[in-house]
């Protein structure tokens, strides 16, 4: 083992240097962040996973494991930490997040037994205490009630802890990791963990010495490193940069880099734009574009909704001093299935954060940025948080659209008639994706209906949807993203495609189609140049 540095040594954070940030040792995501989503999440799923856990940890490794069941709910954790599971569990049920979810499907309940389009009034006084002061009781225009949320205002309050935040530091040198959904980290050999709020410029202070050396003792007494782990927080470190030399674009042009899932790059002149941050910790062999390989500055980063694949606030965090605007889309103020992204990324430290609606638009030294309406994937919930976006720049007009679904063509004629021809269109195409239950299951205060709730899925766009986006938009080239087959993706994709996967042979035959009327198109994976 190498000799730690010395306190005076200029180091640099080393370019597979893993950040997974973790609340209540789980790693975060928009509704472990957001209040009231935390504490039903937290209370409703994690809690009984882990007791489940503690009751048969060798059926949840061997079910974990399975490559058939991967992303089911299982704790994948050996028989050391059943203590610390216990702990944890112990912990979260005698905190005060089960009141609050508690309180969430008490009113929720009572509100549908008892509001009968008459004078919400008198119901005011059987909110439960942990939620009182924080809700507004409303009707809709079909005087069915609801519940709308002071979701800034419960973040500061006792419901959001920054005390459970914390930091698990490692070197990535491949792309296995326990499913992040249902498996708690845990400090271990090769890690540092560091309790610490989210959004503590800390965490700036080390990611932006992969490109600015800083003096090793400087990082140890920010991070309060230990003797016992001081030689491996030294392993996080190198005596030399490791950016790529052709990261910045010099001069004009246009550049347009896949870097895996939804994320591309696009540098034109002075402007770097990046969509859906999502980048591969380890460095592969060639077979990815990672950290070393982003510009020192990215202007804008465009964020197309919440779901932990789009939002993926690890990459994000990384990159934080070094963005200079997150835009996101706005939410339906209050809705406890559809909380704030903005108000997430600023309670998480991110300075400039913008929320957008379709219609909006964000000008560009060379072009401009439209924000366009997304349908679908959200299994018919209520949620307004969710875009797409048209970037023009560089002379070229590309359409990052997501997991939008062309479930009404003439929706595609209206976004034509706001962005014109497309030059290149980015397509999801996960179109059997997970049922309602799996991701926001926790939220209900019912049981779902387990054939309802497989009829309405995450779903993406199918060959025919898909199609009808390129035709719609006139565009020139398509490619299909966004389907989480990159190794460094699974342990929060928990993707298990074969060759009969139907989400596989729905793309070969959008391509097919594609082909027939003379319009390239091809799967992106791993990295690409495409401009």
């Amino acid at each position: 083992m190498n000799q730690p540095f010395a306190s005076h040594d200029l180091v640099h954070a080393r370019p597979n240097l893993a950040l997974e940030p973790l609340i209540h040792r789980y790693y975060a995501w928009l509704n472990l962040v957001s209040p009231v989503p935390a504490a039903m999440n937290f209370a409703k799923l994690h809690v009984p996973l882990l007791r489940s856990f503690l009751d048969a940890p060798a059926l949840h490794r061997r079910s974990a494991r399975d490559p058939k069941l991967r992303g089911g709910m299982f704790v994948d954790l050996e028989d050391d930490q059943l203590d610390r599971v216990s702990d944890l569990a112990t912990r979260l049920a005698d905190g005060p997040m089960p009141e609050l979810s508690a309180a969430m499907d008490e009113l929720t309940v009572n509100l549908e037994k008892l509001a009968d389009g008459f004078d919400l009034t008198p119901r005011y006084g059987e909110i439960p205490p942990a939620l009182r002061g924080y809700v507004e009781l409303v009707y809709d225009l079909n005087d069915h009630a609801r519940i709308r949320l002071a979701e800034r205002m419960l973040y500061r309050s006792r419901h959001f802890d920054e005390t459970a935040h914390s930091v698990d530091l490692s070197l990535a040198t491949g792309d296995e990791r326990p499913f992040a959904m249902t498996t708690p980290r845990f400090p271990g050999n090769g890690h540092v963990q560091a309790t610490m709020p989210l959004r503590d410029p800390r965490i700036d202070l080390l990611f932006s010495t992969m490109s600015t050396a800083r003096p090793f003792g400087e990082l140890r007494e920010a991070f309060d490193v230990s003797d016992a782990d001081l030689a491996t927080f030294s392993g996080l470190f190198s005596a030399e940069p490791g950016g790529s030399p052709d990261r910045n674009l010099d001069g004009p042009g246009l550049r347009v880099r896949y870097f895996g899932h939804a994320c591309v790059v696009v540098q034109s002149g002075p402007v770097t734009v990046m969509t859906d941050p999502f980048l591969s910790d380890a460095l592969g062999d060639g077979d990815r574009y990672a950290y070393a390989d982003l510009p020192d500055v990215i202007d804008y980063v465009l964020i197309t909704h919440g779901h932990q694949d789009h939002l993926e606030l690890a990459t994000l965090l990384k990159l934080r001093h070094r963005i200079g605007t997150v835009v996101v889309p706005k939410t339906a103020a209050g809705a406890l299935q559809d909380p704030s992204l903005r108000l997430c990324l600023e309670a998480l430290g991110f300075p400039n954060v913008v929320d957008v609606e379709p219609g909006e638009t964000i000008e560009l030294p060379d072009g401009q940025i439209v924000v366009c309406p997304f349908v679908g994937e959200h299994c018919d919930l209520d949620i307004a948080a969710k875009v797409t976006y048209s970037v023009r720049t560089g002379g070229k007009n590309l359409y990052f659209g997501a997991d939008n679904r062309c479930v009404d063509p003439a929706l595609f004629g209206h976004i034509h008639d706001m962005i014109g021809d497309v030059d290149m269109a980015f397509l999801g195409m996960e179109c059997d994706g997970a049922p309602l239950s799996w991701m926001y299951g926790p939220l209900f205060s019912r049981r779902i209906d387990q054939k309802m709730s497989r009829s309405r899925k995450l779903n993406g766009s199918d060959a025919v949807e898909a199609m009808g986006i390129v035709r719609r938009l006139r565009a020139r080239q398509a490619y299909v993203y966004a389907m989480g087959r990159e190794p460094w993706l699974v342990f929060v994709m928990a993707t298990n495609y074969t060759d009969e996967s139907y989400q596989l042979k729905q793309m070969a035959e959008f391509f097919q189609r594609c082909a027939d009327v003379g319009v390239p198109a091809r799967e992106l994976y791993g990295r690409a140049d495409l401009a």
